[in-house]
């Protein structure tokens, strides 16, 4: 695995309607992520916020696809530059819309990257399908090119094009109805959080090896929903859903990849600190270092070097 790391902080919340995602960069720093990260890398590149606040006065879906489109853009160029750099990047959310960024930024870098999703959703909504409009739910349709509908013309042709085929899912629970339909018909591998449980995770990986990297060759980009692990581990988050994965299995899906050492990117997302009690709040933390835990380690302590990129560039 990479030696050192690229820290980002996508510091977003315009993809849902709660407050508080946007905060999750800044707390978690605060909180612990820095001294992991220090143990973990032999330097360690914090590149600060990039940050977009949703739009109190127009909550249209023109504006939230304007604000998406501009934001996936800045997002993805930066991740792309630094995987060019020879970094592991880490991207600490925000909201699962800015997956959109993240997902070009690293099939700008490489476009077969394969993209494991571990999520209770699967995040393939379009406006046409989606109960809630909410663009935290359209990502990979967005990364897929299924989004078509007026008030998303003109944006997001730019983004490179993921692949049926280079997609997995793992965690899966609260699907709907359009989504189930996409994943059926575009052949997409997807493992419920039951089939997880059922399977046993060191068998769904072994699944997931043997259709998406036959050859063992290939980079690796990992987004995970901290909702796809049970929410007894990750109670503040905004759209909690029962019977995840257990916080074990998330450690050993990362694991597992950094094993590889291919990983080349990691999104962590949907940590919502202005939601639950202290005790919530206090078990999402631990359990939010608990499952990075796997990264690294590199060869010595990093020198923790200061952001290089100033946080006013990217706010929107």
């Amino acid at each position: 695995m990479r030696s050192e790391c690229s820290l980002i902080g996508a510091a977003v919340d315009i993809g849902q309607p709660k407050e508080g995602t946007e905060l999750a960069p800044s707390w978690l720093r605060v909180k612990g992520f820095r001294d992991v990260f220090n143990k973990k890398f032999s330097a360690v590149h914090d590149l600060g916020d990039i940050t977009a606040k949703k739009s109190e006065e127009d909550p249209s879906l023109k504006t939230k696809f304007t604000q998406l489109d501009a934001y996936a853009k800045q997002l993805g160029q930066v991740i792309s530059e630094e995987l060019s750099k020879n970094r592991f990047v880490f991207t600490l959310g925000g909201d699962h819309s800015l997956a959109a960024g993240t997902l070009a930024g690293t099939m700008e870098f490489n476009p077969d990257i394969k993209v494991i999703w571990v999520d209770a959703n699967a995040d393939i909504n379009t406006p046409d399908t989606s109960p809630s409009a909410n663009t935290h739910g359209m990502p990979v349709a967005l990364a897929m090119g299924l989004v078509d509908h007026v008030d998303a013309k003109g944006k997001f042709e730019w983004m490179p094009r993921l692949k049926p085929e280079n997609i997995a899912y793992i965690g899966l629970r609260d699907v709907d109805p359009g989504e189930q339909k996409f994943i059926d018909e575009l052949g997409i591998m997807a493992f419920t959080a039951e089939e997880t449980k059922r399977l046993g995770i060191e068998k769904v990986l072994e699944l997931i090896q043997e259709k998406l990297d036959p050859n063992s060759d290939s980079d690796f980009h990992i987004s995970f929903d901290v909702d796809g692990i049970d929410p007894s581990f990750f109670p503040s988050t905004g759209t909690p859903v029962d019977g995840g994965i257990s916080l074990d299995d998330g450690k050993k899906i990362i694991e597992y990849f950094v094993s590889t050492g291919r990983l080349a990117a990691l999104d962590m997302v949907e940590v919502n600190p202005l939601l639950g009690d202290r005790e919530a709040l206090e078990r999402t933390l631990e359990s939010s270092i608990e499952l990075i835990s796997p990264l690294g380690p590199g060869p010595m302590k990093a020198p923790f070097i200061r952001p290089s990129i100033s946080n006013e560039r990217f706010s929107f």
